[in-house]
Protein backbone atom coordinates (compact mmCIF):
# COMPACT_ATOMS: atom_id res chain seq x y z
CA UNK A 1 0.00 0.00 0.00
CA UNK A 2 1.36 3.42 -0.95
CA UNK A 3 2.33 5.70 1.90
CA UNK A 4 2.08 9.48 1.82
CA UNK A 5 5.21 9.99 3.92
CA UNK A 6 3.86 13.04 5.74
CA UNK A 7 6.41 12.49 8.50
CA UNK A 8 9.84 12.47 6.91
CA UNK A 9 11.76 11.39 10.02
CA UNK A 10 9.51 8.59 11.19
CA UNK A 11 11.22 5.31 12.11
CA UNK A 12 11.74 2.69 9.45
CA UNK A 13 9.63 -0.40 10.05
CA UNK A 14 10.87 -3.94 9.55
CA UNK A 15 8.75 -6.30 7.50
CA UNK A 16 6.09 -8.16 9.50
CA UNK A 17 3.19 -10.44 8.59
CA UNK A 18 0.27 -8.04 8.94
CA UNK A 19 -2.26 -10.76 8.11
CA UNK A 20 -1.16 -12.86 11.10
CA UNK A 21 -1.04 -9.75 13.30
CA UNK A 22 -4.59 -8.79 12.32
CA UNK A 23 -5.75 -12.37 12.88
CA UNK A 24 -4.30 -12.22 16.41
CA UNK A 25 -6.59 -9.25 17.17
CA UNK A 26 -9.57 -10.49 15.18
CA UNK A 27 -9.56 -8.00 12.30
CA UNK A 28 -8.89 -7.83 8.56
CA UNK A 29 -7.13 -5.18 6.50
CA UNK A 30 -9.03 -2.04 5.45
CA UNK A 31 -8.15 1.36 4.05
CA UNK A 32 -6.70 3.78 6.64
CA UNK A 33 -9.37 5.88 8.36
CA UNK A 34 -10.12 7.14 11.86
CA UNK A 35 -12.84 4.50 12.16
CA UNK A 36 -10.39 1.73 11.32
CA UNK A 37 -7.76 3.18 13.67
CA UNK A 38 -10.31 3.06 16.49
CA UNK A 39 -11.16 -0.55 15.61
CA UNK A 40 -7.48 -1.49 15.60
CA UNK A 41 -6.70 0.08 18.96
CA UNK A 42 -9.69 -1.39 20.79
CA UNK A 43 -9.18 -4.84 19.23
CA UNK A 44 -5.51 -4.72 20.28
CA UNK A 45 -6.46 -3.92 23.87
CA UNK A 46 -9.12 -6.64 23.94
CA UNK A 47 -6.80 -9.36 22.63
CA UNK A 48 -3.26 -8.53 23.76
CA UNK A 49 -2.54 -7.92 27.46
CA UNK A 50 -0.23 -5.34 28.95
CA UNK A 51 2.27 -7.33 31.02
CA UNK A 52 5.78 -7.21 32.47
CA UNK A 53 6.34 -10.92 33.12
CA UNK A 54 9.59 -11.24 31.17
CA UNK A 55 11.20 -8.92 33.70
CA UNK A 56 10.28 -11.25 36.57
CA UNK A 57 11.11 -14.48 34.76
CA UNK A 58 14.56 -13.21 33.73
CA UNK A 59 13.91 -12.90 29.99
CA UNK A 60 15.65 -9.71 28.90
CA UNK A 61 13.46 -7.53 26.71
CA UNK A 62 15.34 -6.34 23.63
CA UNK A 63 13.77 -3.90 21.21
CA UNK A 64 14.29 -6.16 18.24
CA UNK A 65 10.82 -5.99 16.74
CA UNK A 66 11.11 -9.30 14.93
CA UNK A 67 11.58 -10.89 18.36
CA UNK A 68 8.80 -8.76 19.82
CA UNK A 69 6.52 -9.85 16.97
CA UNK A 70 7.36 -13.49 17.64
CA UNK A 71 6.64 -13.10 21.36
CA UNK A 72 3.33 -11.24 21.00
CA UNK A 73 1.88 -12.72 17.81
CA UNK A 74 3.30 -16.27 17.62
CA UNK A 75 3.70 -16.99 21.35
CA UNK A 76 0.48 -15.11 22.18
CA UNK A 77 2.02 -13.07 24.96
CA UNK A 78 1.67 -9.41 25.82
CA UNK A 79 4.30 -6.82 26.70
CA UNK A 80 4.89 -3.34 28.04
CA UNK A 81 4.81 -0.01 26.21
CA UNK A 82 8.08 -0.24 24.25
CA UNK A 83 7.04 -3.63 22.92
CA UNK A 84 3.33 -3.09 22.33
CA UNK A 85 3.37 0.45 20.97
CA UNK A 86 6.51 -0.25 18.96
CA UNK A 87 4.85 -3.29 17.42
CA UNK A 88 1.56 -1.43 16.87
CA UNK A 89 3.54 1.27 15.08
CA UNK A 90 4.85 -1.38 12.68
CA UNK A 91 1.32 -2.58 12.01
CA UNK A 92 0.00 0.92 11.36
CA UNK A 93 2.98 1.72 9.14
CA UNK A 94 2.43 -1.33 6.95
CA UNK A 95 -1.32 -0.75 6.79
CA UNK A 96 -0.64 2.63 5.21
CA UNK A 97 -1.21 4.99 8.14
CA UNK A 98 0.93 8.13 8.38
CA UNK A 99 2.37 7.78 11.86
CA UNK A 100 5.43 8.17 14.06
CA UNK A 101 6.41 7.59 17.69
CA UNK A 102 6.86 10.14 20.47
CA UNK A 103 8.22 10.11 24.01
CA UNK A 104 6.11 10.64 27.11
CA UNK A 105 6.72 11.07 30.84
CA UNK A 106 4.27 9.14 33.05
CA UNK A 107 2.76 10.83 36.13
CA UNK A 108 3.70 9.22 39.45
CA UNK A 109 0.94 9.53 42.07
CA UNK A 110 3.33 8.74 44.93
CA UNK A 111 5.89 11.45 44.13
CA UNK A 112 3.50 13.85 42.36
CA UNK A 113 5.99 14.26 39.54
CA UNK A 114 6.38 13.14 35.95
CA UNK A 115 8.91 10.46 35.09
CA UNK A 116 12.00 10.55 32.90
CA UNK A 117 12.22 11.32 29.16
CA UNK A 118 11.39 8.21 27.09
CA UNK A 119 9.49 6.84 30.09
CA UNK A 120 6.67 5.89 27.70
CA UNK A 121 6.32 5.35 23.96
CA UNK A 122 3.20 6.65 22.19
CA UNK A 123 2.11 6.88 18.55
CA UNK A 124 0.92 9.93 16.61
CA UNK A 125 -1.27 9.28 13.55
CA UNK A 126 -2.21 11.89 10.91
CA UNK A 127 -5.70 11.52 9.42
CA UNK A 128 -7.91 14.04 7.63
CA UNK A 129 -5.64 16.98 8.57
CA UNK A 130 -5.85 16.05 12.26
CA UNK A 131 -3.36 14.33 14.53
CA UNK A 132 -4.43 11.52 16.84
CA UNK A 133 -2.79 9.97 19.90
CA UNK A 134 -2.81 6.15 19.71
CA UNK A 135 -1.69 3.97 22.63
CA UNK A 136 -1.99 0.22 23.23
CA UNK A 137 0.78 0.05 25.83
CA UNK A 138 -0.31 1.98 28.91
CA UNK A 139 -2.21 -0.69 30.80
CA UNK A 140 -5.39 1.01 31.96
CA UNK A 141 -5.14 3.88 29.45
CA UNK A 142 -7.14 5.25 26.56
CA UNK A 143 -9.39 2.75 24.80
CA UNK A 144 -9.90 4.90 21.71
CA UNK A 145 -7.38 7.20 19.99
CA UNK A 146 -7.63 10.84 21.09
CA UNK A 147 -7.58 13.83 18.77
CA UNK A 148 -4.74 16.22 19.56
CA UNK A 149 -6.98 19.10 20.52
CA UNK A 150 -5.99 21.26 23.49
CA UNK A 151 -8.55 21.99 26.19
CA UNK A 152 -11.45 19.94 24.83
CA UNK A 153 -12.67 16.95 26.89
CA UNK A 154 -13.08 13.72 24.92
CA UNK A 155 -15.32 10.89 26.14
CA UNK A 156 -13.70 7.46 26.01
CA UNK A 157 -16.38 4.91 26.98
CA UNK A 158 -16.53 5.44 30.77
CA UNK A 159 -13.97 8.21 31.31
CA UNK A 160 -13.14 11.67 30.07
CA UNK A 161 -9.73 12.66 28.73
CA UNK A 162 -8.37 16.15 28.05
CA UNK A 163 -5.12 17.40 26.57
CA UNK A 164 -3.82 20.62 28.13
CA UNK A 165 -0.47 22.39 27.85
CA UNK A 166 1.87 23.81 30.47
CA UNK A 167 3.87 27.04 30.51
CA UNK A 168 6.60 25.43 28.42
CA UNK A 169 4.07 24.32 25.77
CA UNK A 170 4.41 20.67 26.70
CA UNK A 171 1.18 18.73 26.27
CA UNK A 172 -0.37 17.03 29.30
CA UNK A 173 -2.85 14.19 28.99
CA UNK A 174 -5.35 14.18 31.87
CA UNK A 175 -8.18 11.85 32.87
CA UNK A 176 -11.42 12.33 34.81
CA UNK A 177 -14.33 10.20 35.96
CA UNK A 178 -16.77 13.14 36.10
CA UNK A 179 -15.49 15.67 33.50
CA UNK A 180 -14.74 18.06 36.38
CA UNK A 181 -11.75 16.82 38.33
CA UNK A 182 -8.90 15.90 35.96
CA UNK A 183 -5.76 14.03 37.01
CA UNK A 184 -2.47 14.15 35.04
CA UNK A 185 -1.39 10.94 33.29
CA UNK A 186 1.25 11.80 30.70
CA UNK A 187 3.43 14.73 29.64
CA UNK A 188 4.59 14.78 26.02
CA UNK A 189 5.48 16.81 22.95
CA UNK A 190 4.78 16.04 19.30
CA UNK A 191 8.48 15.78 18.42
CA UNK A 192 9.24 12.74 16.26
CA UNK A 193 11.47 10.10 17.86
CA UNK A 194 13.34 7.03 16.63
CA UNK A 195 12.72 3.59 18.13
CA UNK A 196 16.40 3.26 19.02
CA UNK A 197 16.07 6.24 21.39
CA UNK A 198 13.91 4.18 23.76
CA UNK A 199 16.49 1.43 24.37
CA UNK A 200 18.09 3.06 27.41
CA UNK A 201 14.79 3.52 29.25
CA UNK A 202 13.65 0.05 28.22
CA UNK A 203 16.74 -1.30 29.99
CA UNK A 204 16.17 1.05 32.95
CA UNK A 205 12.65 -0.25 33.52
CA UNK A 206 13.97 -3.83 33.60
CA UNK A 207 16.82 -3.22 36.04
CA UNK A 208 16.38 -0.11 38.18
CA UNK A 209 14.94 -0.54 41.70
CA UNK A 210 13.06 2.71 41.02
CA UNK A 211 11.18 1.21 38.08
CA UNK A 212 7.55 0.34 38.90
CA UNK A 213 7.87 -2.75 36.70
CA UNK A 214 10.44 -4.21 39.10
CA UNK A 215 8.12 -3.90 42.09
CA UNK A 216 5.54 -6.52 41.11
CA UNK A 217 4.32 -8.79 38.35
CA UNK A 218 1.50 -7.19 36.39
CA UNK A 219 -0.89 -8.44 33.72
CA UNK A 220 -3.95 -6.41 32.74
CA UNK A 221 -6.38 -6.69 29.85
CA UNK A 222 -9.50 -4.94 28.69
CA UNK A 223 -12.64 -6.95 27.97
CA UNK A 224 -16.11 -5.95 26.79
CA UNK A 225 -17.44 -5.86 30.35
CA UNK A 226 -14.50 -4.11 32.02
CA UNK A 227 -10.97 -5.16 32.93
CA UNK A 228 -9.09 -8.00 34.61
CA UNK A 229 -5.79 -7.29 36.39
CA UNK A 230 -3.45 -9.81 37.97
CA UNK A 231 -0.40 -9.12 40.12
CA UNK A 232 1.61 -11.44 42.34
CA UNK A 233 -0.45 -10.03 45.22
CA UNK A 234 -4.05 -10.04 44.01
CA UNK A 235 -6.50 -10.68 41.19
CA UNK A 236 -8.82 -7.74 40.47
CA UNK A 237 -11.90 -8.26 38.32
CA UNK A 238 -13.91 -5.18 37.31
CA UNK A 239 -17.00 -6.18 35.31
CA UNK A 240 -19.96 -3.89 34.61
CA UNK A 241 -18.96 -1.65 37.51
CA UNK A 242 -18.77 -4.54 39.99
CA UNK A 243 -15.32 -5.03 41.50
CA UNK A 244 -13.95 -8.14 43.14
CA UNK A 245 -10.47 -8.71 44.56
CA UNK A 246 -8.93 -12.06 45.44
CA UNK A 247 -5.53 -12.46 47.17
CA UNK A 248 -2.83 -14.50 45.44
CA UNK A 249 -1.59 -17.13 47.87
CA UNK A 250 1.60 -18.37 46.16
CA UNK A 251 3.36 -18.77 42.81
CA UNK A 252 1.27 -21.75 41.72
CA UNK A 253 -1.87 -19.76 42.47
CA UNK A 254 -0.54 -16.90 40.33
CA UNK A 255 0.30 -19.21 37.41
CA UNK A 256 -3.10 -20.90 37.62
CA UNK A 257 -4.96 -17.59 37.43
CA UNK A 258 -2.61 -16.35 34.71
CA UNK A 259 -3.51 -19.35 32.57
CA UNK A 260 -7.21 -19.20 33.38
CA UNK A 261 -7.80 -15.48 32.79
CA UNK A 262 -5.13 -14.61 30.21
CA UNK A 263 -4.43 -17.95 28.51
CA UNK A 264 -0.71 -17.62 29.27
CA UNK A 265 0.89 -20.86 30.46
CA UNK A 266 4.17 -21.30 32.30
CA UNK A 267 5.68 -22.71 29.10
CA UNK A 268 5.01 -19.37 27.38
CA UNK A 269 7.10 -17.65 30.08
CA UNK A 270 10.21 -19.69 29.36
CA UNK A 271 13.12 -18.19 27.37
CA UNK A 272 12.45 -18.18 23.63
CA UNK A 273 15.05 -19.23 21.08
Amino acid sequence: MKKLNVFQNRPKAIKIDTTEYLYRIGLVEKEPSIGYLKELQKAHLLNIPFENLDIHYKNKIILDYQKVYDKVINWKRGGFCYELNGLFYHLLYHLGFDCYVISGKVWNDETNTFGKPFDHMVIIVALDEDKWLADVGFGDGIISPLKIEVGKPQMDYTRYWRIDHDADENLILKVSDDNVHFRPKLLFTLDEKQLIQFIEMCDYHQTSPESPFIQKKLVTQLNEAGRITLTDRKLKIDQMGQKKETPILHEDDFLSKLNHHFKISFKQLLPRA
